[in-house]
Formats: C-alpha cells, structure tokens, sequence
C-alpha cells in the first residue's frame, strides 16, 4: 500500500476511504480492490500483485469483469457528465480532484451492457495513445453514440501521470473536455483513411475485369490439385458473411463432406488463405458451447469450425439451438444460470452475440436434420481420378518451384470488402429465379435453400462490384453473369444438397445394370472405386431406400438389389432461361435504371440506361461470368425518348 500510494502520490488514507487494502497470501503483500455495486455491495475484488511486474493484477476466483466505481455514479449524475477511464488509479486521481470518473479494468474489457448504467450522463472517454487506447473509441461510440473522446497532450499517458508530474487536474480535464471529438467524427476519420489505404492495396484486384478470375488463378498457384470448385464455393461462402440480411434471409453456411483424407481441410484451409485475419474466427477443437462464451466479435465474420464434432449436438440441445439461431436470425441468443459467489443465489446471465455470421465447417457424415436444412454441403470427391490429380500435383509442389503465397492485392480486396460491410445487394431476377425453382420443390427446406442461393449470387455481385451498377438506394445490381458463375460452381452442390447425390444414383443404377442380388465389390469393380469409397455410396442409397439388403444375416456381406424409385434429379435453372427473359424481369421489376444528376433545385439531367441488346448468355460462353454492356443514351433505340412509366426521383445533392 506504501509504495502504490507513494507512486500514485496519493494519500494511503484516502485509498482506504475506498476500501483499498493490503492483505498477505503465503507471506507475500498484494492489495485488494474493491469493485462495488451503486448500492456499495462488493461484486469483485482485483488485486494488483506489483508496480510494474510481468503480472501486476489478477481477479478473485469466480469473479466477473465489471466496471469500476459504480457506487459513485450518482456524483457524475449530479455533475451530468463523466470521464471514462482505463484503471483503477486513474479513477483515484480523477476523484482526488472532484472528477467524476469510471473506470475500465482495461482497454479490451469494455461489454456492451456496460452502456446502460451510464445514460443520460455526458461520457468522456480519456482514449490513451497506445493502440489498445487508440481502438477503444470505435467499440464504445457501438454503444454511446453521443461518446466524446479527448486525445491527452503530448507526453501524458493518462490522468495519473499528469497528476503525479504536478499538473492542475480539474483545469486540465476542462480544457480537454472542450477540445474533446466526437468518437464518430474521429471513427469516420479512421475509416476512411483505412478504405483508402485498402483501395490503393487492393488496385489490381478492383480494376481487374473480372475478380473471380484471380481468385482461381491464386488457388491453383497455391497448389491445389485438381477442381478448383470446391474452393471458389468455400469462397463465396466466406464472402457471404458481407452481405446486409434482412429478416429471413441467410447467407452460405457451409459443411465440406468426405472421407479421412479425401481433402476436405485442405480445401478450406486453400479458401482461408485469401482471406485476411479479420473475416474468420477459426475454432479448431473446442467444447461445444466454446462459441457462445467467446467474446469475439461475430457480426460479418465466418466462424470455421475445423471438425463438426465441436459443434453442441442433438436436435434439442438448447446450446446447439442458440447456434441454429445465430445461423437463420443472425443473432446468438443463449440465457444460463450462475450462481452469485457473494449471495449463492442463482441468477440468469444472458448471452447476446449478434450477426450475420456464416458457419463452415467439415465433416465425414451429414449434421442432424435441424442443422443440415440451414446448411449447404459440399461433397469431396474421392473417386479416383480426382485423388490421381491430387497426387500429381503433390508431386510438382515437391519437385518443383514451390506454390506461390495467396496475391497480397486479394486479402487487401476481402479487407476492403470487410471494412465497406453490410452489402446491400439486389437480384432483379429473383421472382423469376423463385418461379423456375418452384417445380422442383421436395420438401419446406427449399426456402432456406433459395434464400442461400440468392446469398450465392450476391456474394459474386460482390465480389465484381466495381463493374456493377447501383440502383435509386445504393444497392449493387446483380447481373445474369453473376447467376451464370453460381450455377456453373454450384449446380451440382445445390442438386445434391436438396436431393440425392450423383455418386449415389451412380451405384443405384450400377446395381441396376447388374441386375441385382449383387455385392458391394461388384458395384466397386463396375464403377471403378474402391470397395470402402463404393460401401459408403451404398450404405447413403440404403438409408434413403433406392437399395434394399436382401441378406439379412448380421455381419454377412451385403446383398444389394433395387429399392424405391429415386426422386427427380433436382438441379438449378438452366442460365439460357434466366438470361432468355432477364430483361423483361428487369424492366416490369424495377423499371428502367435511371441516372439523375442534380445541379440546382429546378434543373437536372437525366440519363436512361437500357436492357442489354445481345444474345442470352450460356455456361461457358466468352461472355460466362464477365459484365454485360449496357448501352448509354447515345445509342440508337427507337424508344429512347418514351419514358412512360418511369419513376423519376429527385436525389439529394
């Protein structure tokens, strides 16, 4: 307590007015701060074990992080204003002067709930120069709009400091207090200094025609063998993490499924590398409810699961349902009973994390039907020819040049992308889209399933948004190249996620050629897969009855015949059909796109874009995946000056 109260220069009798004391444990000295309640009841205890050591505090076992100096709020209600403080002796010195002050237990501690107990009091928050100090106003401003922050002179860390080097702490306070900023102002500030920085890193990728290209050329030049699908998928399915949800719709969970060693974690840790540490909160083991006490940051971010095994299991788990939660209304919501180490009363702590945050994760098997129908799943392939092109180009990674590092340009891109999120995006042919799948439909998970297509093709709008045009909100403009890329990665994700997978029809209609009554390794031998690769095949078309066991003897081979008929192939629509009629959807839609340029309160010009004159794009066209030309005004249209029923809004300046 000496040597605190003499480094600090304040009076010990005033740090025991504050319940601030020494006790010894094990014949070593530390001091024990009390962090009190606003009736005075103690709630916690810190103790700071030395001046400046390696550890210089700990908290009592079992206790929760809060503010300190609650129970002197109501002084900074009367004064109508408060400084906000990191520490403990920057509270002491601000009330050793009559300041009012909280106290942060540090920089990275600040809770969103902390919020409440401060209304209606004008908050200063002392933001100190190191980068901790630096940060802390964007994260309170989330939650104290009105936040000012004051930027301490040159030379003085904190409020301690000052005080220690004999400045006049009340007349210090209310100068900076009247130079004090508006957090918003200086997280603008600092928001567009960084977008600038990303947009000048980031330069070839946005000028590039089409940003998809690059990304396929840097997972081949990562060493990927063989397609490159699975990886672009994973992509989009990070990149839908961006995208602005409103109340219903999900952005692209994802499980990558296959076999021990078929590649399903090197497929996604391929997609990882393209993306910058901010997008993605990587579990790699953990206890399945390690993600709704985890206090990172989930909104706009992947969270990647590197076994589905981590994941809280069974249909009515309530930690799995906070999770499902999360993954459909973009907020996890999860309430837990704690016991109160002073009272030993239980009470509900509620956990809150909001979103939209996407979920990928790898598995050898399906997840449990509530969480399968919120999720795509990615198949792996393993059949032989894709395995012999994965070894190949093992072998060139060894003997060659090694793989290339992801473009920094790419990661610079993503973060650019992070840093503009939520993306607001609009697919002029949706109803058309929601009309061609309607025939299709097998059951109610078609809905989520669309609304994860739509996410598919915002995440690719994207991702080129730099060659898309906006509409009258600001919303990018999705475009049929944009559907044309997800159908071409995707058709066949999206057929076997909602129906039966093509490996499996493959072995049903194998039996059938055989004529049934025939073995598993017949049905490997006819398709040319292994017996194990063929057995888990099978064993998916006898679950779903196209096969049935005439042998019926536990642990003899199988006997393998026809079952029930297999469902429709399920699949999505063809592209010639969606671009064939786009335009007519565009413009009965959302009518004819029009450019206003303001200039005075009775003067403005106008200029009309029209519908695309070119043939309908297909897969693997010249044009498949690259923007659509869109005429000007200057071109020749024998309707050009017919503006009928066309909204015109006036924009502000």
């Amino acid at each position: 307590m000496e040597l605190l109260a003499a480094a600090k220069r304040l009076e010990k009798t005033f740090l025991n007015s504050l319940g601030v004391g020494e006790l010894k444990v094990k014949g070593v000295p530390r001091v024990a701060i009390p962090y009190m309640e606003e009736t005075g009841e103690v709630r916690a205890i810190r103790y700071r074990l030395s001046l400046n050591g390696a550890q210089r505090f700990i908290w009592r076992k079992g206790d929760r992080v809060m503010p300190y100096g609650l129970w002197r709020l109501p002084d900074a209600r009367q004064a109508g204003w408060c400084l906000l403080v990191e520490g403990e002796s920057d509270c002491w010195t601000a009330w050793a002067h009559r300041v009012p002050a909280l106290g942060l237990p540090g920089a990275s501690t600040w809770r969103p709930e902390w919020a409440e107990v401060l209304e209606g009091v004008q908050v200063y928050l002392w933001a100190e120069p190191d980068s901790a100090g630096q940060a802390l106003p964007a994260k309170v401003v989330k939650d104290i709009p009105g936040l000012m922050v004051i930027r301490p002179p040159k030379g003085f860390k904190d409020l301690s400091q000052a005080h220690i080097e004999g400045q006049d702490v009340p007349a210090l306070v209310e100068r900076l207090k009247a130079e004090a900023v508006p957090a918003a102002v200086l997280v603008k500030e600092a928001q567009d200094t960084r977008i600038a920085a990303l947009q000048q890193a980031a330069a070839s990728v946005l000028a590039h025609p089409d940003p998809m290209d690059l990304v396929r050329q840097a997972v081949v030049a990562t060493g990927y063998g063989g397609d490159p699908g699975p990886v672009l998928i994973t992509y989009l399915a990070l990149t839908s993490r961006l995208l602005a949800m409103r109340h219903g719709s999900m952005p692209v969970h994802l499980l990558l499924v296959g076999p021990a060693s078929a590649g399903k974690s090197f497929t996604l840790q391929t997609a990882l590398l393209l993306m910058p540490e901010s997008a993605v909160h990587v579990i790699t083991a953990g206890s399945p409810r390690a993600l709704i006490y985890d206090e990172t940051d989930l909104k706009h971010r992947a969270v990647v699961f590197g076994e589905a095994d981590s994941l809280p299991a069974g249909e009515d788990n309530p930690a799995a349902s906070a999770i499902r939660a999360l993954l459909q209304d973009h907020e996890l919501s999860y309430d837990v009973t704690v016991k109160n180490p002073d009272t030993g009363q239980y009470t509900v702590k509620k956990v809150r994390r909001a979103g939209p945050t996407v979920l990928i994760t790898t598995s050898t098997r399906r997840l449990g039907h509530q969480l399968d129908t919120r999720i795509f799943t990615l198949a792996i392939a393993d059949d032989p020819s894709h395995l012999r092109q994965a070894l190949e180009t093992q072998g060139r990674n060894e003997t060659g040049t090694p793989p290339a590092g992801p473009d920094p340009a790419l990661i610079a891109f993503q973060e650019l992308l992070q840093a503009l999120a939520p993306w607001e995006v609009v697919v002029p042919f949706a109803t058309l889209l929601a009309k061609e799948l309607a025939p299709q439909i097998l059951g109610p998970r078609i809905l989520r399933d669309y609304s994860r297509l739509l996410s598919l093709i915002k995440a690719v709008a994207i991702l080129r948004h730099a060659h898309r045009r906006r509409d009258a909100k600001g919303r990018v403009v999705a475009e049929v190249a944009d559907y044309i890329t997800v159908y071409e990665l995707c058709n066949r994700l999206y057929a076997e996620t909602v129906g039966v997978p093509e490996a499996v029809r493959e072995v049903v209609a194998a039996v059938e050629a055989l004529k049934g009554k025939v073995s598993v390794k017949e049905v490997a031998d006819h398709l040319g897969l292994a017996p194990a690769t063929a057995w888990r095949r099978v064993k998916q078309a006898l679950r779903g009855g196209w096969l049935s066991n005439a042998e019926t003897r536990k642990g003899y081979p199988a006997i393998l015949e026809i079952g029930e008929d297999l469902p429709p192939e399920a699949g999505l629509p063809a592209p010639e059909t969606i671009s064939a009629i786009s335009q007519e959807v565009q413009e009965g839609e959302i009518g004819h796109v029009i450019d206003i340029i303001y200039k005075n309160d009775t003067d403005f010009t106008i200029s009309r874009l029209t519908a695309p004159k070119q043939n309908p794009i297909t897969p693997g066209s010249e044009n498949s995946g690259r923007d659509q030309k869109v005429s000007s005004e200057n071109e020749d249209d024998d309707n050009s000056d017919d503006l009928t029923g066309i909204l015109i809004r006036r924009m502000e300046p």
